[in-house]
């Protein structure tokens, strides 16, 4: 496994009773997740909600809650993912996919055996995502492409992995509830 990358800092602000803002919290961002079987990747889950409209009045943690790889159906959440270079030859499938499915919470995500990549997946959601630090590639079953820092992919719930053999990177995703149909 890598170092760990230092979190990033997350401010919570929200609304007093009588109105007025405040700083809720400000801190290091307290969950942040190794992806598993060897891999470079981490995941800073920053906020999750379960419905929407969201209740802005409530200020529970949105992500003080297990690891889901995706969003609840009818919610969204926000993640930061830290990678390292990876050499996928060094990730163990069977402790990387093991971690997948302890980490489906919702049933929204699905693997797809595939000799191109070890992640191939998909989660039946809407995801926008932006490269903030590096570069990635998106790996398709039959395609793919190289994302630069500021490129911004629209994801609507295709099969696809991300590979990190470039170095180090950094994207921002909103994933967004979607169809819970096959």
């Amino acid at each position: 496994m890598s170092p760990q990358p230092k979190p990033p800092r997350r401010v919570i602000v929200g609304n007093r009773e009588d109105g007025r803002s405040y700083v809720v919290s400000d801190t290091e961002n307290p969950y942040q997740y190794n992806r598993g079987g060897g891999s470079t990747i981490y995941f800073n889950e920053i906020w999750t909600f379960d419905n929407c409209p969201v209740d802005i009045l409530n200020h529970s943690d949105g992500a003080d809650r297990p690891l889901s790889h995706s969003p609840p159906l009818n919610g969204a959440h926000f993640r930061v993912i830290e990678s390292k270079k990876e050499d996928n030859k060094k990730i163990d499938q069977e402790k990387a996919d093991e971690f997948f499915a302890s980490m489906n919470r919702t049933g929204l995500s699905e693997k797809m055996k595939s000799e191109k990549h070890w992640n191939m997946h998909r989660t039946r959601t809407v995801d926008y995502g932006v490269v903030t630090k590096g570069k990635r590639t998106h790996v398709l079953p039959e395609d793919e492409l190289v994302m630069y820092e500021g490129d911004i992919i629209v994801q609507l719930g295709h099969f696809h992995s991300w590979d990190n053999s470039h170095g180090p990177n950094e994207m921002l995703f909103i994933m967004i509830g979607g169809d819970d149909n096959d």
